[in-house]
């Protein structure tokens, strides 16, 4: 039976150009990498054959940081590059061998939440060209 890494974590999340990526991997708390999956209708023709509809698959980035009120924390970054198309690297386990690479549109992302307290808050960008890789230090 093979081994199976099912813990989320240490990995890592980075977006970027190699060399100038900004790593999200210490401010992220949870992060998720969902597929949305959509088939066209079936096109029926008068001979009674009828054509499958097209399948389409989006993808969406999306989790939550710590904030950071620093003018060098992931919430300005992303204020700064709204708009941006960039690679995203991004290892769910240090262990696992796993790597999910592909590239989104950085979106910006909000500031505040109660007062006194350390806040989460969410993130979500949209991606494409999502492919599994070997990670090379798993």
């Amino acid at each position: 039976m093979a081994n199976k890494t099912r813990t989320l974590g240490p990995g890592s999340l980075k977006i970027g150009e190699s060399g100038t990526q900004q790593d999200f991997s210490a401010d992220v708390t949870n992060v998720t990498l969902t597929p949305d999956t959509s088939t066209d209708d079936t096109i029926n023709y008068l001979d009674g054959s009828s054509e499958a509809g097209a399948q389409t698959t989006s993808w969406t980035l999306e989790g939550n940081i710590k904030e950071d009120y620093s003018m060098t924390g992931v919430q300005v970054w992303c204020l700064q590059n709204a708009g941006k198309s960039m690679p995203f690297e991004f290892v769910p386990s240090n262990t696992g061998g796993l790597k999910l690479t592909g590239n989104l549109t950085v979106s910006p992302v909000g500031f505040g939440g109660d007062v006194k307290a350390k806040n989460d808050i969410s993130f979500s960008f949209a991606c494409d060209n999502v492919e599994p890789q070997a990670n090379s230090a798993g």
